[in-house]
């Protein structure tokens, strides 16, 4: 080999080994984990949106089954007056519960007046149910007179406890609450339980009975 053959290859630069230092593939498993956290925490985030949401769904759609029960109701009261008379709701289920003229409304729990076949409780699904393990929303109505014998306000409330993870929040206050307990008013336990509801509004008035042809 020549001399300037020599001297050619000992200017040529000698290529860098090519690889990553420590640094650097440290600083990428970090950005990799930090996204991958991100990532489930949308997940979460999105699975817990959904369940909230279908909950409310559920407790949307008893509201205006328990506003149908309360018209149906209203087809029973066939008589009407200017003043109080109790006879005028004698065969009404849920609408002989309003409270006198001057007395305030409050917030009560129907009871259907045939087991088994309508429920002021009901399972996950929004079924109706006596069973207490399956109860998951509890319904309340309040009624009040707007035209003492002809129209009456109700208001419908279905209320559930709002879950975490799956599982009730294991607050020592719930037991208080039971599983829809009569008499029991969700409101002074918000704070501590979490409870979710939807209320629903509307007017209830007598059905004319039409006689003759």
């Amino acid at each position: 080999m020549s001399l300037r053959m020599r001297r050619i290859r000992r200017r040529a630069p000698r290529r860098r080994t090519a690889g990553y230092t420590l640094i650097e593939v440290m600083m990428a498993l970090g950005v990799l984990t930090a996204g991958a956290m991100g990532l489930m925490a949308m997940t979460q985030a999105s699975t817990r949106g959904n369940m909230e949401a279908r909950e409310m769904t559920v407790a949307t759609q008893l509201t205006q089954r328990w506003m149908e029960r309360l018209r149906r109701d209203a087809m029973n009261w066939t008589t009407a007056s200017r003043t109080l008379n109790p006879i005028l709701l004698a065969n009404t289920t849920y609408l002989s519960t309003v409270q006198n003229p001057g007395t305030a409304a409050l917030w009560t729990v129907p009871a259907p007046p045939v087991a088994g076949l309508e429920s002021a409780n009901f399972d996950y699904y929004g079924r109706d149910t006596d069973t207490l393990t399956d109860m998951r929303y509890c319904s309340n109505i309040r009624l009040e007179w707007l035209y003492v014998g002809r129209a009456m306000r109700a208001d419908v409330r279905i209320w559930w406890l709002r879950r975490v993870s799956g599982t009730l929040p294991a607050d020592p206050g719930r037991a208080a609450l039971g599983q829809c307990a009569p008499g029991t008013d969700p409101n002074a336990l918000t704070a501590n339980l979490g409870v979710r509801m939807v209320y629903a509004s509307t007017v209830i008035r007598w059905t004319p009975v039409v006689t003759g042809p």
